[in-house]
């Protein structure tokens, strides 16, 4: 059945993250509850066998959106690398030819920072659920994963887009992260998906994705919307000792749903051919009527659609890499190679496996033929493919990203960060991940716990990690972590004690340390942060132990410590704040309203830092611009009862009594904490 074309046709494309092929029922899973993905399958064409080229979110999403391999586009790992502006992105086809362009996404990987913004008019990431500061730092303990949010908030993004330009012809981008770990999909999916929560999370998605296509239908524009539903790549559960994905090259993370419905084409098709997400982009533009994009490296399925079970003439083979276990941890690299019949992979450890006999990749018969073909071809392919100003797209990590990629378990090799320099050929070296993968899925199964909060588990494989190299940052992270989560901060702090202090473990040390320091060890928790501060020096780290000097009475060792933290970091503002009121308590008032005035100007939308000057400057009677600052205060935060209070002492002093006392009566009744409203009845008493 030929596949019909409009020049009027609407785009949607939805990415789910980290689902295999066989998790949806439309590829044969029975206890799967997908029957919105399943009825878009029988509605339109689906794709047994699509391959991604990169099983890691950010540079299969370049991939799917430049229709070129890693080898071309240069995105290779997610936090290390952003697209360049010089990658064309579908989004950028699409705007220049007329369509409105939107996209909300559900997690950090594909936030604005790592370029896959490019074209798009709409870019919907807000995805950070932990608390910040006035600065925009995370504060509390850090997370376990990468910030996310769920399907049902993607939606409530994308949808009002959606709504304002269906008159429109539109591309709209809908990314759901939510099969990603950790695995927590919300009621009832919970319930009933409780021995298999990453079929839950699937089935959750299944839903929201549901969402998407009523909308389109109760807008009147799903008959002349082409939808597509593509992974970024699989889920290893297991399957060769992987866990999660980006480290190994099986099918389990390589093989991916892709669906396809076109408006009056073909219907409940299957396409038993090889394809690869770098196929998508020139098939979308032939659907949509529009010329090849130039430098595409995928071909365009549309002929294998207009005639199934036909092979199609731009047959070839199809390619996969992952230098993530050299980019991050200092390991081997691989790359692949398919046919329709054989898969070589290269690395440390050269495996070959015969597809139509062996699909789960179990037995590998290098180095028998055609290995050496083989090898000889995925060479060739790297050269011809492979474009040398790709390498100008890794993206320098500014200290923030950098911590949090630590934090995760990224950038660990022996206590040295790797180099992202990637040399566009086939290697050997270096250790063959597959020797390591076991504890990486521990790893990745105790950061789980963690997140959950089974301490206790976390703790067990947090130990079974630290015996076999005692001397793993991230591991002695992990573990003092999990002690903490016991409450057992004595034996958190030898862990911390017995082992290196690197930006993989220093947040969770200085954790430890103030934890010590509350239960009255007071000199175990200065000598810690004073060893954290020392061996992996950060504003936070000199700021705690400088608050530690400071409950000690030790105001000379806090001030040298408040002024390292500023020296490192200057828009630190916890440190400036504590900074300048330990300058007014000692009389240093010119210094003083220097330090107020940096922070309320490096930090205008913070209410403290507004409070606190304005309080210095009502204790030396400087009323006018006391006034200016509560003013300000109280535009950012109304509800900030201090700074009100504040407010009430302002207008005694400058003999203002009776809007005083209205104000102090307003706070007593509404204000929901007692101490503060105790102290607003007191004000308003008073003669």
């Amino acid at each position: 059945m030929a596949c019909h074309r409009a020049n009027d046709w609407n785009l949607l494309v939805v990415t789910l993250d980290t689902t295999r092929a066989d998790a949806l029922g439309c590829y044969g899973n029975r206890e799967a509850s997908t029957p919105r993905l399943d009825r878009l399958a029988s509605e339109g064409v689906l794709f047994e066998r699509a391959l991604t080229a990169i099983p890691i979110t950010t540079p299969s999403h370049s991939t799917i959106f430049t229709g070129t391999y890693p080898l071309a586009h240069g995105v290779r790992d997610n936090g290390r690398f952003r697209l360049a502006p010089s990658s064309l992105t579908l989004a950028e086809i699409l705007k220049s030819a007329g369509f409105a362009t939107g996209a909300a996404i559900g997690a950090f990987p594909l936030t604005r920072n790592w370029g896959l913004d490019q074209g798009f008019d709409f870019y919907d990431d807000h995805v950070t659920i932990a608390s910040e500061d006035e600065a925009g730092r995370r504060i509390g303990p850090p997370r376990m994963f990468f910030d996310e949010r769920p399907a049902s908030q993607v939606n409530d993004a994308i949808l009002p887009w959606l709504r304002e330009h269906g008159r429109e012809r539109f591309f709209a981008w809908v990314h759901y992260w939510d099969a990603h770990q950790p695995h927590v999909p919300p009621p009832p999916f919970s319930d009933l998906f409780a021995q298999n929560l990453y079929q839950g999370e699937i089935a959750y998605v299944d839903q929201a994705f549901g969402v998407i296509m009523d909308e389109l239908h109760r807008m009147g524009v799903a008959d002349r919307t082409v939808v597509l539903v593509v992974a970024d790549h699989g889920e290893g559960l297991g399957e060769h000792g992987e866990d999660t994905h980006s480290m190994l090259l099986y099918d389990a993370t390589l093989h991916v749903p892709l669906l396809l419905a076109i408006p009056g084409g073909a219907r409940g098709v299957r396409i038993a051919e090889q394809v690869g997400t770098v196929d998508i982009v020139p098939t979308l533009l032939e659907l949509l009527g529009l010329p090849p994009a130039d430098g595409v490296q995928g071909r365009s399925l549309v002929e294998l659609i207009e005639h199934p079970g036909r092979p199609a003439e731009n047959r070839r083979p199809y390619y996969a890499e992952s230098l993530s276990p050299r980019l991050s941890y200092g390991w081997g690299e691989q790359r692949a190679l398919f046919t329709e019949q054989w898969k070589l992979l290269f690395g440390p450890r050269v495996e070959l496996y015969d597809l139509r006999q062996d699909r789960r990749e179990l037995r590998n018969l290098a180095p028998a033929d055609p290995t050496e073909r083989l090898t000889a071809a995925l060479e060739s392919f790297v050269n011809k493919n492979a474009r040398a100003g790709a390498v100008g797209a890794v993206s320098e990590i500014d200290p923030e990203t950098r911590k949090r990629l630590a934090a995760l378990g990224y950038l660990s090799a022996g206590g040295k960060e790797p180099s992202a320099t990637v040399d566009e050929r086939l290697r050997r070296d270096g250790d063959p991940p597959q020797l390591h993968i076991q504890n990486v899925s521990l790893w990745s199964r105790c950061k789980a716990r963690l997140e959950g909060r089974d301490y206790l588990e976390a703790r067990e494989l947090a130990a079974v990690l630290v015996e076999r190299d005692s001397q793993n940052a991230f591991y002695r992270a992990l573990l003092a972590s999990a002690e903490i989560g016991l409450g057992r901060v004595s034996a958190a702090a030898t862990v911390a004690e017995n082992g290196p202090v690197t930006s993989q473990n220093d947040e969770v040390y200085l954790r430890v340390a103030s934890d010590l320091f509350s239960t009255g060890l007071e000199d175990r928790a200065v000598a810690l942060a004073r060893r954290v501060a020392a061996e992996a020096p950060t504003a936070p780290a000199h700021y705690i132990l400088g608050e530690m000097h400071n409950a000690r009475g030790e105001s000379a060792d806090y001030e040298r410590e408040l002024g390292a933290a500023l020296a490192l970091d200057a828009t630190y503002g916890r440190a400036r704040q504590s900074l300048a009121i330990l300058l007014a308590n000692s009389g240093r008032n010119e210094l003083a309203d220097a330090q107020f005035h940096e922070l309320a100007t490096r930090q205008p939308l913070d209410p403290t830092a507004r409070l606190n000057y304005a309080t210095f400057l009502l204790g030396r009677q400087r009323y006018a611009e006391a006034e200016r600052e509560l003013d300000r205060a109280l535009d950012l935060s109304p509800t900030y009862w201090k700074a009100q209070l504040a407010r009430v002492n302002l207008l005694l002093a400058t003999e203002r009594a009776t809007a005083a006392r209205e104000l102090a009566s307003r706070i007593a009744s509404q204000c929901p904490d007692p101490g503060l409203a105790a102290q607003a009845r007191r004000l308003g008493e008073a003669p």
